[in-house]
């Protein structure tokens, strides 16, 4: 196995000292190497598990970095949420014999590739795990959007901006903005509208296999940014084309036993909490 990480945190780097002494000391695991860069390319580990010590964004950093050749991948937590680095760093030790003795399962996660089609310059390809995103820039004036799907014209969005998100995407920037939750393993997308200026505008859940999205900013001088995964930011202009395809490889995650989609749900982001003060059902 190898560690990667985010270098920029320093609790990052003792976090990775404390996982490089007890990985060594285990029988039945060989660790290949350190990698705390932020641009190394990843698309030719050798090793079988890279574990990544920081965030979800950490997570989304390295899956585009390990481009369409990726390795399973453990997260170890050493930010704040945790959704997809899920382990605490003592969850982690504490499981090494499930490491050692291969009791773990991979679990494929849909993936998207996104192309931006200018009008005017040349053609590029993004990946993501989590979401595109077209939103609003400054001076933030109300936006147009037109979605179509296989070449079919579907709806002309107006609001603050649009989402596609896959499942995994479908408990963030999506889940903020009203959009329902989909398990990590369906093969869907969900388009879900930011502030919708129309009460008529719902997100809608289709089908990903084979598909081709594309969304058109359609306001004339309207400042409008391209986003995936939260961390790549283009800027673009009224008839540029953004085309989502589902990724041509999937996003291997390392579950350990007793992974639950739904204890996650609970645990981190409260899904399903009693209200404070809500003592439950009286007889």
């Amino acid at each position: 196995m190898v560690i990667l990480g985010n270098g920029g945190k320093p609790e990052v780097h003792a976090e990775a000292e404390r996982l490089v002494t007890a990985i060594r000391g285990r029988d039945g695991l060989v660790l290949a190497g350190v990698d705390l860069a932020s641009d190394t390319n990843l698309s030719r580990l050798k090793a079988n598990i890279a574990l990544v010590l920081g965030g979800d964004g950490t997570v989304l950093h390295t899956a585009r970095r390990m481009e369409d050749r990726p390795t399973p991948v453990l997260g170890i937590n050493v930010g704040r949420l945790g959704f997809l680095a899920e382990l605490t760093p003592e969850a982690f030790l504490d499981r090494l014999s499930d490491l050692a003795e291969r009791r773990y399962t991979i679990e494929n996660l849909l993936t998207l590739d996104c192309t931006l089609t200018p009008r005017s310059g040349p053609t590029r390809t993004f990946r993501g795990l989590n979401d595109v995103v077209l939103r609003s820039a400054p001076p933030f004036h109300l936006m147009e959007i037109g979605l179509s799907i296989d070449g079919e014209s579907v709806m002309t969005y107006r609001g603050d901006g649009l989402i596609l998100a896959t499942p995994v995407g479908s408990t963030a920037h999506s889940l903020s903005a009203g959009g329902p939750i989909l398990p990590p393993n369906a093969a869907m997308f969900v388009v879900t509208p930011i502030c919708a200026h129309t009460l008529t505008q719902r997100p809608l859940v289709d089908d990903a296999t084979h598909k081709v999205y594309e969304m058109v900013p359609l306001g004339q001088g309207i400042a409008t940014t391209l986003v995936i995964d939260g961390q790549v930011q283009v800027p673009i202009t009224c008839g540029d084309r953004v085309t989502i395809r589902r990724g041509k490889s999937p996003f291997p995650m390392v579950r350990l036993p007793g992974y639950s989609f739904y204890r996650t749900l609970r645990d981190k982001l409260g899904w399903g909490a009693t209200p404070p003060g809500d003592r439950g059902a009286r007889p």
